[in-house]
């Protein structure tokens, strides 16, 4: 079977190759319109062309030409994570319609690998990065920023890194949001469990929770557990908490709260009765729990696509966006004083 070429898309569409050239080798601006010099409606008809003959671009001779290659790349720290599962989805869908290619890749919360990641990831050309910051990873980060490749925070910052775009949650408020929900609910003793990963977004929802109980006059208390070895961690502090008489606790990941919800069923109490919950990030189980599960909302769909339309943004020159997104509380019975 014959390939077709660029020539043949040309000769079909009446117009000349260098004109086909640019539509192929447009790239979408973040409302999704080719960014060429063509005329719509004959970029529309080169396209409807190209599409019915079956033309395929030749991307690694357009990306030598033009130094771009209408690829990005997107690194969580655990693209196996609920939360980074949903957000990497809208990621992809919104690059997807702005003609990028997305590369993925998990950090798993180790620094080196991170910088692993980054340097293979600009070896193929990467026109920018959409990176979770990880602890360790920062000379990494700058090592890219450096380089003057486009980089985005999202989710997470990097205290004292310039010349970033960032797309980030307000942590503060939705730790603060959490326990005074528990606190106006008439839940005094309220604690909180928290990972040691020394990362922006968890620090933000404790100084949160802090805010909220010191403003209150009420005893602040945070248990820490390592991140992936928490199972034996919380079945302790749990069994701890309910015998000191702790009434309430708010659970700053998805991780840890279906890690707490699976430890009471396990230790046979009950939500509120035995100890009130504050979850965050949505999932089916807390509207299946016994009861259903208070939680904070992180608008993923948000997230992700103002991600992808502040680096593509920078990948055209632009100057580097901070956005900041306001979280959602769902209620639910888990946080009904009886």
């Amino acid at each position: 079977m014959k390939r077709i070429t660029i020539r043949d898309v040309a000769k079909e569409a009446g117009v000349s190759v260098t004109l086909v050239s640019f539509v192929m080798n447009a790239k979408r601006d973040s409302s999704g319109r080719l960014d060429c010099p063509v005329n719509p409606e004959t970029a529309d008809r080169v396209l409807e062309v190209a599409s019915r003959l079956g033309y395929k671009r030749n991307f690694a001779a357009a990306s030598l030409r033009s130094g771009r290659s209408n690829t990005i790349a997107v690194i969580p720290n655990d693209i196996s994570n609920k939360f980074f599962a949903g957000i990497s989805k809208c990621i992809e869908d919104k690059a997807h319609k702005l003609g990028y290619t997305v590369f993925f890749a998990s950090s798993d919360e180790d620094g080196e690998k991170l910088g692993n990641i980054m340097e293979a990831v600009i070896a193929h050309n990467v026109d920018g990065i959409i990176v979770a910051p990880c602890t360790g990873g920062d000379a990494a980060i700058n090592k890219v920023v450096d380089s003057k490749v486009p980089v985005v925070l999202l989710d997470r910052d990097v205290e004292g890194l310039k010349g970033v775009g960032k797309v980030l949650l307000d942590d503060v408020a939705a730790g603060k949001m959490a326990t005074d929900l528990l606190l106006d609910e008439g839940f005094k003793k309220v604690e909180m469990i928290s990972y040691t990963l020394g990362i922006s977004s968890l620090s933000e929802r404790e100084a949160g929770y802090r805010q909220a109980m010191t403003a209150r006059g009420l005893a602040e208390k945070v248990h820490y557990t390592t991140y992936g070895l928490a199972d034996s961690d919380v079945e302790r502090i749990i069994r701890d908490a309910v015998a000191r008489g702790v009434d309430a606790i708010f659970l700053p990941t998805y991780s840890l709260s279906a890690l707490v919800l699976a430890t009471l069923k396990k230790l046979g109490l009950k939500t509120p009765k035995d100890l009130a919950v504050v979850g965050f990030d949505e999932s089916d189980i807390y509207s299946l729990y016994e009861t259903t599960v208070s939680h904070i909302v992180q608008p993923l769909k948000e997230l992700g696509e103002k991600s992808v339309e502040v680096l593509i943004d920078m990948i055209h020159g632009k100057a580097p966006e901070s956005i900041i997104l306001t979280p959602t509380l769902i209620k639910g019975g888990s946080t009904q004083k009886a």
